[in-house]
């Protein structure tokens, strides 16, 4: 009987120490993204004339630590100047539920520093708007309407923990 209770007892040890695992996958972090479809119905549809973009973020232990980086654009024909797409995103909320999605405002404009490049400098690249930085939360979509034509990037930023004291002068 006490030999059953031991076996008994070191079973349940064993399963406690493999359920506190870190390494656990129930548990799971930015190294090993768990990226959840969310639904959308909730949103606008888009118009004829607009595309609808959904980001689904992977799922973290900390969402706090976390923010991303939006940004559209189109292929254009570009030279050695840098280059940017004129335009910027409007923050809009779902009526009824709270929840944020953008618009791309542009007029398509192009706008680019204006240096002498050589004849045989034009190429085709990706001419993108500043970036917009947004809350990282993996419960929602990342909703966002553009004209055709464009494509919707981002990057995911994450927080240093190291923390550092500035100097006194």
């Amino acid at each position: 009987m006490k030999f059953n209770i031991l076996i008994l007892s070191i079973v349940l040890l064993v399963c406690s120490c493999k359920a506190q695992n870190p390494t656990n996958k129930n548990e799971t972090n930015m190294s090993k993204p768990e990226t959840t479809t969310h639904d959308i119905s909730m949103y606008p549809e888009a118009s004829d004339n607009q595309l609808r973009h959904i980001i689904n973020l992977p799922k973290t232990d900390d969402d706090f630590g976390y923010k991303v980086e939006i940004y559209a654009g189109k292929m254009a024909e570009v030279d050695c100047n840098q280059s940017s797409l004129s335009a910027s995103f409007t923050k809009e909320t779902v009526s009824g539920w709270g929840y944020s999605y953008y618009n791309l405002d542009t007029n398509g404009q192009v706008i680019s520093t204006r240096r002498m490049c050589p004849d045989n400098s034009k190429h085709q690249a990706f001419v993108q708007t500043p970036g917009e930085i947004i809350r990282y939360n993996s419960k929602l979509p990342i909703v966002i309407y553009t004209p055709k034509g464009y494509e919707v990037r981002y990057k995911i930023w994450s927080r240093n923990t190291t923390e550092k004291t500035a100097i006194v002068q």
